[in-house]
């Protein structure tokens, strides 16, 4: 870029924080730059500090649900609780599960009875792995979301106003988006429309844009890094954000080794961000301040170190509360804090589905990392999945190509005998596609079994 040009990038960058996008948020009704810098200091309070900052918004929100919220008044009234009872997030425990199902069904009496339409949006899920859910967030929940996100577009050197690119699942269709795109410099591609034939001209798209950052689903940006490199179109962001999905080692190293820049994931649920990767890369800092996160097995805390399934409570939603909302992921949690110095709690690592882990007979897990690196180098393979109906069988599906080779297949089986156990039948299927799951996202697992029994 030449120099009068990187200053008119700049200038323009001013202008829409100062003036262009404070008006877009008096037209909508959002308080994300406002939120955005409260966050940029709260991210530095001391770990108590911002706990006690949870606890106190847990207790407004606990109060607000059982006096206007049907559904949970009367759940409070069913446990024999009051709002006095839940005053900690050591105190979620006594209330159970809210799970999608519980949602569909009791869906009018879940919403607020004190706040009107034009303080809300509807929004749906993108249904990964089945009917995508439909649910009310406040203006306020979708500012804090941006606000969240945006701070960690912060930490990869991204400033509000600066162009960037989205890749999501589906292309944009309303005209009010595409609007929203251009005033908000977001050039915007369809995870769906990236194939062999649209590649090349995607890849050019994005270079002539020059953004900076790339914000993208795990797959697509992993496809896109992979294209580049088979047409020699260099693109150098300063930072891919990876969300929507499990990224996977070898996605990272490609993505990252392609465009010469850091990749940060990113992870949330149903319109609630709740996990980002800082400039360290070694941990995922919670949201803290937006959301109190359990990872837990049946309803007990798991140690650091051992998974669990991811339970959230969002503290800012008040028109339809989600409180212990399962998500049906699944992460490690960490009792260390980060080295950067952000008082913000930690996990681990996030592990994908419940649905993305093979159980085997003696109760143990294969993580879907085991999968993806045992056929990474397998150059006969061109494309798999696993399924398993019950803990001792597992089945394969493989796309192969003319290099697959008897003893690939027996490396196979041996590997997963290895660490399944050698009573577990493996079948191996060779098939001519494996296509998307209905949501579009790439699961290389599928299973079943109920992890927790």
């Amino acid at each position: 870029m030449r120099r009068g040009e990187v200053m008119e990038e700049k200038m323009y960058s001013k202008l829409f924080r100062r003036i262009i996008f404070p008006l877009i948020e008096i037209s909508e009704g959002t308080k994300i730059q406002k939120y955005l810098k409260l966050l940029e200091k709260t991210q530095w309070w001391k770990p108590e500090d911002i706990k006690k900052m949870q606890d106190r918004k847990l207790r407004a929100l606990i109060k607000h649900a059982y006096e206007h919220v049907p559904y949970y008044h009367r759940l409070f009234r069913e446990l024999n609780l009051k709002p006095d009872d839940i005053k900690t997030r050591e105190d979620l425990r006594k209330l159970p599960f809210l799970t999608k199902d519980i949602i569909r069904k009791n869906f009018k009496d879940m919403k607020a009875r004190n706040i009107k339409g034009s303080q809300f949006l509807e929004v749906h899920s993108s249904g990964t792995t089945g009917e995508p859910l439909k649910f009310y967030i406040s203006k306020d929940v979708y500012s804090y979301s941006w606000a969240q996100t945006l701070r960690c577009w912060g930490w990869a050197g991204y400033k509000l106003g600066e162009p960037y690119v989205k890749v999501d699942m589906e292309e944009r269709k309303k005209s009010l988006k595409r609007i929203q795109d251009c005033l908000m410099r977001c050039l915007h591609i369809g995870a769906s429309t990236i194939n062999e034939n649209s590649a090349e001209e995607h890849l050019k798209r994005i270079k002539r844009f020059n953004p900076k950052i790339i914000r993208s689903y795990a797959s697509p940006a992993f496809l896109l890094a992979r294209y580049a490199r088979e047409f020699d179109i260099k693109i150098q962001p300063n930072a891919v954000m990876t969300t929507g999905e499990k990224l996977f080692p070898h996605y990272r190293e490609t993505i990252e080794e392609q465009f010469d820049c850091e990749v940060f994931d990113c992870y949330g649920g149903e319109a609630t961000p709740l996990a980002f990767e800082c400039e360290m890369h070694d941990k995922y800092h919670l949201c803290d301040e937006t959301a109190i996160v359990e990872i837990l097995r049946g309803n007990e805390q798991v140690s650091p170190g051992e998974i669990g399934e991811i339970v959230f409570t969002n503290l800012d939603n008040y028109v339809m509360p989600f409180i212990r909302y399962k998500v049906g992921d699944v992460g490690i949690p960490s009792d260390e804090m980060c080295e950067c110095g952000r008082g913000l709690s930690c996990m681990e690592s996030i592990e994908g589905r419940v649905g993305d882990l093979v159980v085997t007979p003696n109760g143990n897990f294969l993580l879907p990392n085991f999968f993806t690196n045992l056929f990474k180098d397998i150059e006969g393979v061109n494309k798999f999945r696993i399924l398993q109906e019950n803990p001792h069988r597992i089945d394969i599906k493989l796309v192969k190509n003319e290099k697959f080779t008897k003893e690939d297949a027996d490396y196979i089986l041996k590997k997963i005998k290895g660490m399944a156990g050698e009573d577990v039948e493996v079948n191996i299927e060779f098939v001519d596609s494996i296509p998307p799951t209905r949501s579009g996202k790439e699961r290389f697992v599928i299973s079943k079994v109920n992890i927790w029994k």
